[in-house]
């Protein structure tokens, strides 16, 4: 090896790029996790949703919530390009590296330093996967963290968007459980009244007792 500092700056590099990948998939379980919380929040309002809402409020809720919904799903796309999809190169294992040694040795064999020309033939190969897998890598972490920007940058619109959806749907009244509905009220059986002549029972009217539709 012509230069010893050039080696060892190429291998600080593989090794940086390494670390990079692990650092990238650790960052990215939090905005997975906001993701599907959001998505439950989501889901929440459209099942507690009141059908039939013409008024403002419900206009502004399905404005924001369906802007929610296109920036989150932006959000996980991005999110899913940063998390899979990747083939990272690395170093050869070490069996292969023994038997590019004993075909480096019958190579060499014949030569008078053979073991000088084999030790530099395996140093030469070392250091070119290490300049071949540092650059690979360099450029496949540096997509990932385009991609996971853009996660970020979506999920914080996609709060945003969901919080002010939120707002439109707590003070709009669109929760169905915040509307009383009419209640229907039937006698299916006969009451027994206490000291009724011969023991007979007066049979009551059947009677329906509505109530009218009120905010809670």
């Amino acid at each position: 090896m012509k230069n010893p500092g050039l080696y060892a700056f190429y291998e600080k590099l593989y090794f940086h790029e390494v670390e990079a990948r692990e650092q990238m998939t650790t960052r990215l379980q939090i905005p997975l996790a906001l993701l599907i919380s959001i998505v439950g929040a989501l889901g929440f309002m459209v099942q507690n949703l009141e059908r039939g809402q013409t008024g403002a409020w419900a206009h502004i809720f399905f404005c924001l919530f369906l802007a929610s919904t296109a920036f989150l799903t932006a959000s996980g796309y991005h999110c899913i390009r940063s998390a899979w999809g990747h083939d990272y190169s690395m170093l050869p294992v070490a069996s292969d590296w023994d038997d590019y040694h004993e075909q480096c040795v019958g190579t060499y064999a014949i030569y008078p330093n053979n073991r000088q020309l084999v030790w530099t033939a395996i140093q030469t190969g070392i250091h070119a996967k290490y300049v071949e897998c540092a650059s690979v890598n360099a450029r496949i972490n540096e997509l990932r963290s385009f991609h996971y920007h853009m996660t970020i940058k979506y999920l914080i619109v996609a709060v945003v968007l969901g919080f002010f959806a939120f707002v439109s749907f707590y003070f709009g009244n669109l929760d169905k459980s915040s509307h009383n509905k009419a209640t229907e009220v039937r006698l299916v059986a006969p009451i027994e009244l206490k000291g009724a002549e011969n023991g007979k029972s007066t049979p009551p009217t059947a009677t329906a007792t509505t109530t009218a539709d009120s905010p809670r």
